[in-house]
């Protein structure tokens, strides 16, 4: 699943690409993606000025003239292409957007757990938004707020770091190589986080994030291919995908372990 690295590095090439150009055309499939569009989508947005794309968690954000915003989540699945020339849709590009320029923005979604949606002014009023948490990279999410979030809970740490709704962005190749540099078992309980390590936890998550983004992030890197596809690459990971590998810190052997039905990679000896 794209995480938030993954749809920043979106968002900044639908900036560079459709930033301040008008939508002339829209077309959405047969194939239902995960919730239906709403009703007159495509007249409230063909003849709309795309405004400066913005970004809440996971979300990528496309501001409109009239003050509305088309909303668009990427499920497990979903990608975005853009091309400068009109091409036969593939098999999982489900929706386009086609701009005054000739631009075209087209929806990918093999599995179709992804959907686009169109807010009110107040993005945060959509039923999608309000349930988010704060922001990952945001001065909200702190060892202060992290802490207080967690000093009650039995759920293990992983999975309440993966929980939207306590905070957004973060999916679980980044919340694997956080607790790692973090020093802390994806197993600790959520109550035994200290403040301290909650100060760690929340300046690692920031630095990866951060990272991740001037790199490109995991799988898509922000350059435009002939076709028009945004290109893809591998970074270095420190544990994420390296079950058996020797551990950068103490080179004991990486463990995969179950964990709600997603793979958590740790370091048995360095994290506890």
């Amino acid at each position: 699943m794209p995480e938030l690295p993954e749809v920043e590095t979106i968002r900044k090439a639908l900036e560079k690409q459709i930033a301040y150009k008008k939508i002339i055309d829209f077309y959405i499939g047969n194939k239902k993606l995960r919730f239906n569009l709403p009703e007159n989508f495509k007249q409230l947005v063909i003849g709309q000025i795309v405004m400066k794309p913005l970004r809440v968690g996971k979300f990528c954000l496309l501001p409109l003239c009239s003050g509305k915003k088309i909303l668009v989540h990427l499920g497990m699945s979903g990608k975005i292409k853009i091309t400068t020339f009109k091409t036969k849709l593939d098999t999982h590009d489900h929706a386009f957007i086609k701009f005054d320029d000739g631009t075209f923005v087209i929806y990918n979604d093999q599995r179709r757990f992804g959907f686009i949606d169109l807010t009110e002014e107040d993005i945060f009023t959509n039923k999608f938004i309000k349930k988010l948490g704060p922001d990952s990279l945001s001065e909200k999410f702190n060892d202060m707020y992290l802490h207080r979030m967690l000093k009650y809970k039995e759920r293990k740490i992983k999975n309440i770091l993966l929980d939207q709704s306590i905070v957004a962005g973060l999916g679980n190749i980044y919340v694997n190589e956080a607790l790692h540099i973090s020093k802390i078992s994806p197993n600790r309980k959520g109550r035994n986080v200290s403040l301290i390590k909650c100060y760690e936890l929340v300046k690692n998550i920031k630095n990866i994030l951060k990272n991740a983004i001037k790199a490109g992030g995991t799988t898509i890197k922000d350059h435009m291919q002939p076709d028009g596809n945004l290109g893809y690459f591998k970074q270095k990971l420190r544990v994420y995908g390296r079950s058996g590998c020797k551990c950068i810190m103490c080179k004991a052997k990486i463990k995969e372990i179950k964990q709600s039905g997603r793979t958590s990679f740790y370091c048995g000896v360095c994290q506890r």
